[in-house]
């Protein structure tokens, strides 16, 4: 029963505190109604931020950039309408959620396509809010009967008005409380409904590991950019409630105390629990309130940041964060099946039926192929005019000494290199200038050297995500996944986090995640890393069986690892191929002991 309620705390708890809210809203006296209604109101803003930071990972400081320009046109829609119509919330809402929605997309398209690091894009999105503080303070305008003033703001907006025609009337304090805390609500149930959905899954994945996400076949730069553009429509309806709240808006709402506070209460509440903004505001609301009434003799700044630092010092997840680690301490440790689990046992009755099952839906495999493929870095060139080409039935194996291009030429294949020079061709068509996650669309699977698995899901979820990116169906991703699970024989630990395993299972569940892919084409970076001998030995008849149904090629050191794989063996060095063969040729073969021992090439 207490795991039910754990697992649906998110729900529950801010259900009960939204009923407690309307249940007392009678009680409060109007001027602490009408304070109190900013509290939610800025656990909106909060919100908007702990969608993109504490959901989507990226620190956002435009959060209150969007609320100002939601407050300011929402205003300017409601002063012009609001005498005809009346219902200022039918008016100024969805016109500022637009506005905002827009502007998000706009910046956002520039931040996520720009490939910017993390830092420069919060950065940037600092720099918009200021520039915006900036023009708004000349900026003036007249738009019908809205007068924008400049630093003088724009007031005569109209409050919260319901009805319509002459039934409108506006909403007095305690009125005003009960519906922005109905509004509030509503975004929050939206919110959590659509984070607990796939498109919620894949923004967790983005911010666990961008690049797998990509290398599972999704376009990151898009789902980023809707994300955020949701959040500015979160941004911009709370903007058109603070102005309708406040009845008055000016150049402040930019300033970089606005724009740094939200963090604050996302932070006091809880990074990524979504109710934990509205917590955070009320509580800091609440003690600047009370602080405020000369409980603090005059020191109510230096109580309130001392406090602050307290909370971020130790609660470093925030209020929910700590009570939801308290609670789990009375819970089953679902991460227990992790470290009680054997060696992995591929069924390979079940492997050669699932790739049979992969070859009927995505087609034959596909061959790949470099043409000249070039690439530098600096005076460094780890890939140097090589023409290799892979053909499915055998593995093909790359090897050669550290610093002898076999993974940076792997990843000039999967496009996480552009190559200055030369082709990639993947079946019959050019996929030199494709994005990582089109090449994927296209039938190629990719694990890379370490192990990248979403430390944060359990191991179904990870399979199933993976699996939702080839068939976009709910039902048969689950189906999919789950035959995954059973030949890799990890059903005992479906439901433990993937961070919780050993490093070896978390090869085998990446290489898992690849073949939910059905790909055509799989590319292997040291999968036998970290493995015990063995699981090595199930790795080498997995890797014989794809390459009986797939085109395979394996970058390894491991010299009996690639003997066991009894397939095509090339040797690079410097960035080119040096040597072709079997295994047991190149073995005997002095000039490759001469790179791999360092000794003076014959000459």
């Amino acid at each position: 029963m207490s795991e039910k309620l754990f697992k649906s705390a998110g729900f529950v708890f801010p259900a009960i505190a939204t009923l407690i809210a309307l249940a007392i809203s009678g009680l409060l006296n109007p001027y602490l109604a009408f304070v109190a209604t900013s509290w939610i109101i800025f656990g909106i803003l909060g919100l908007s931020l702990d969608i993109v930071w504490g959901r989507g990972g990226f620190l956002s400081l435009a959060q209150t950039a969007f609320y100002g320009l939601g407050g300011y046109f929402g205003s300017v829609i409601a002063i012009n309408l609001t005498p005809t119509f009346g219902n200022t919330l039918i008016l100024a809402l969805p016109a500022g959620a637009l506005f905002g929605a827009l502007v998000a997309a706009a910046l956002g398209y520039i931040i996520f396509y720009a490939r910017m690091g993390a830092l420069q894009s919060t950065i940037l999105s600092y720099t918009f809010t200021l520039l915006l503080w900036s023009v708004t303070q000349t900026f003036r305008l007249n738009a019908g009967d809205a007068v924008i003033g400049g630093d003088n703001g724009l007031s005569n907006i109209p409050g919260i008005v319901i009805g319509f025609g002459s039934e409108a009337s506006k909403l007095k304090p305690n009125g005003a409380f009960i519906v922005v805390v109905i509004i509030a609500a509503a975004l929050y149930f939206l919110t959590r409904h659509l984070m607990n959905s796939t498109f919620g899954r894949i923004v967790d994945c983005v911010r666990i590991d961008p690049e797998k996400t990509e290398l599972l076949g999704y376009d990151v730069r898009k789902i980023q950019v809707m994300n955020f553009t949701y959040a500015g429509a979160v941004a911009g309806v709370a903007g058109s409630l603070f102005a309708l709240w406040a009845n008055y808006l000016n150049p402040s709402i930019f300033s970089v105390q606005e724009a740094l506070l939200i963090p604050i209460y996302v932070l006091v509440g809880g990074l990524g629990t979504l109710s934990g903004p509205f917590l955070g505001a009320l509580l800091i609301g609440g003690l600047s309130f009370w602080l405020g009434g000369g409980s603090a003799g005059g020191q109510t700044t230096l109580i309130l940041g001392a406090v602050l630092i307290l909370l971020v010092l130790f609660l470093q997840n925030g209020v929910l964060g700590a009570l939801s680690s308290l609670w789990s301490r009375f819970l089953p440790d679902p991460n227990d099946a992790a470290r009680s689990a054997g060696a992995v046992k591929i069924d390979e009755a079940v492997l050669d039926q699932i790739l049979e099952d992969a070859a009927k839906e995505a087609g034959p495999a596909k061959n790949l192929g470099t043409d000249e493929a070039f690439k530098k870095f600096g005076g460094v060139i780890p890939v140097n005019k090589v023409t290799q080409s892979f053909i499915p039935g055998k593995p093909y194996s790359l090897i050669g000494p550290n610093g002898a291009g076999k993974s940076s030429y792997l990843k000039t294949c999967v496009g996480l290199y552009q190559p200055e020079g030369g082709a990639v061709l993947l079946g019959d068509e050019d996929i030199t200038r494709a994005h990582i996650f089109q090449r994927v669309r296209k039938g190629m699977g990719v694990k890379n050297q370490k192990p990248q698995v979403f430390g944060d899901l359990t191991v179904s979820d990870n399979l199933w995500v993976a699996a939702y990116s080839r068939t976009k169906n709910t039902e048969k991703a689950v189906d999919v996944s789950r035959k995954i699970l059973g030949m890799l024989g990890m059903d005992a630990q479906s439901e433990v986090q993937a961070s919780a395993l050993s490093h070896g299972q978390q090869q085998w569940l990446d290489i898992g995640m690849v073949l939910c892919l059905a790909p055509r084409v799989v590319l292997l970076d040291e999968p036998a890393a970290g493995m015990t001998i063995e699981e090595t030995r199930e790795l080498s008849s997995l890797v014989r069986t794809l390459a009986r149904h797939t085109t395979v090629v394996v970058v390894e050191h491991d010299m009996e690892f690639v003997r066991t794989l009894e397939g095509h063996v090339t040797v690079l060095h410097q960035g080119k191929v040096f040597a072709e063969g079997d295994i047991e040729t190149l073995r005997a073969d002095d000039r490759v002991l001469d790179i791999y021992l360092g000794r003076r090439a014959h000459v």
